[in-house]
């Protein structure tokens, strides 16, 4: 299965932000293919998926990214505790690379 390009870059950023001391980042690299993969479809997904009443901004995906990967990796948020606010720094670390690509 051919890996899509934006996907590599993400890999690249959790790689990075593992090494970096995250706890949430993954610590193999199929994990941050799948996490890559969450990251991709939810970024792009949110237009579509956001209450009209929520501005489509950066904070707004960031946050909506942050509580897919709790959802994802935690069951929900309010299992995340405190976690919560290493996925909201892994998805400002991965936003930097969704708009850097826009």
């Amino acid at each position: 299965m051919k890996t899509h390009p934006l996907e590599r870059k993400l890999v690249a950023k959790l790689c990075w932000a593992s090494k970096d001391g995250s706890p949430v980042a993954g610590w193999s690299q199929d994990q941050w293919a799948e996490m890559a993969l969450i990251a991709r479809r939810r970024w792009f997904s949110f237009e579509r998926r956001r209450p009209m009443k929520v501005e489509d901004n950066r904070a707004n995906r960031v946050e909506d990214l942050a509580r897919g990967f709790c959802e994802k990796y935690e069951g929900s948020v309010s299992m995340a505790g405190r976690l919560i606010s290493d996925y909201r720094w892994l998805a400002e670390q991965l936003a930097d690379v969704f708009l850097a690509e826009s």
